[in-house]
């Protein structure tokens, strides 16, 4: 029976939280689950192969990003849609029949599937865990609102933003040139932007799809992300990767359009500068409104948030270089 839907599950070290997702993925003689792995020090590897997953390991030297797995994994897929997600994710069972209602209707000739659709994505909920990997807590739709989501009679709604997990349609990733393996941060802003340029369009489903288990941040940690160049390991060039990208492979225009925020800010700030020429509060007052408008339909912290994404921008415009990554596939036992 041909393969009509690839799970790509990406990892790094996942081997305590890879037992359990596996466990928690829809099975069937026409889905197949591909595992990339890059440079994992554990058994990860090992795990994925016991349960049953395609195998693929990124060889070193080669970008470590979220991107360079999902393109890895989108180029060994086989099915017309393509899951994806984290490796420290669980897949929720309250999704399992949304996936087996999209099944039917792609048998039925997709009469009842919106027009243009190339991706859904469900609820994130977020497992939140101390130092010691106890759960302290969660947090639920917290990639996007309750808000931005529909009901799954309806196919959910359209949506401009998606996080890890994500439900595509292999076409639309493909068109738009998949996924990005050269940007540490924001590929999945990158790879839809590009899809919607196609006229494709992200429908946003209010039903759990995961669990993401996650350390806890406090505001210090999760402002640290943005304000600094590097961070526990992590690279933070990521938005001037994206616009570098965008400027010399096409599409930035489409990139701005679905991720507006950054651009904003930074055009606040610039403005600031003829606006006290002419009156000294000016520049205050727009400045305070445009902090006003994101804690009004985001949270009043994403203004920092984005600020750090403007810092990342001028950092990152000289980081960015495409490479094509250099994979493997491991061999079952």
């Amino acid at each position: 029976e041909a393969i009509w839907l690839s799970i790509v599950i990406i990892g790094r070290n996942e081997s305590a939280r890879l037992p359990a997702l596996f466990a928690s993925l829809p099975k069937a003689e026409d889905i197949e689950w591909i595992y990339v792995d890059s440079g994992s020090a554990d058994n990860s590897v090992e795990i994925a192969l016991d349960c049953g997953a395609a195998v693929y390991r990124i060889e070193p030297g080669f970008v470590y990003a979220p991107g360079t797995g999902r393109y890895v994994g989108t180029k060994e897929a086989e099915g017309d849609w393509v899951l994806y997600l984290d490796g420290d994710m669980i897949f929720r069972e309250e999704f399992l029949p949304f996936i087996e209602k999209l099944k039917a209707e792609l048998k039925n000739d997709q009469n009842g599937l919106p027009a243009d659709t190339a991706a859904f994505t469900g609820r994130t909920i977020n497992r939140l865990l101390n130092e010691e990997g106890e759960g302290v807590g969660e947090r639920d739709y917290v990639v996007l609102s309750k808000g931005e989501m529909g009901s799954a009679e309806s196919w959910g709604r359209p949506a401009c933003y998606h996080g890890g997990a994500v439900l595509y349609r292999k076409n639309y990733v493909e068109r738009a040139g998949n996924w990005n393996p050269a940007v540490y941060q924001l590929e999945e802003i990158d790879l839809l932007s590009r899809v919607r340029s196609l006229g494709g369009t992200l429908r946003a489903v209010d039903l759990p799809m995961v669990d993401h288990y996650t350390p806890v941040l406090t505001l210090t940690e999760r402002l640290k992300l943005n304000f600094l160049p590097r961070w526990r390991g992590k690279k933070l060039y990521g938005l001037g990767q994206v616009v570098t990208a965008r400027f010399k492979e096409g599409g930035l225009c489409s990139f701005i359009r679905c991720y507006p925020h950054p651009f904003i800010v930074l055009a606040g700030l610039l403005i600031a500068v003829p606006l006290w020429f002419i009156q000294p509060l000016l520049p205050l007052i727009l400045n305070l409104a445009i902090f006003l408008w994101i804690g009004l339909t985001k949270r009043w912290y994403f203004y920092f948030v984005y600020l750090g994404n403007v810092l990342q921008m001028f950092r990152g415009l000289g980081r960015y270089q495409r490479f094509e990554p250099v994979y493997r596939k491991i061999p079952e036992h």
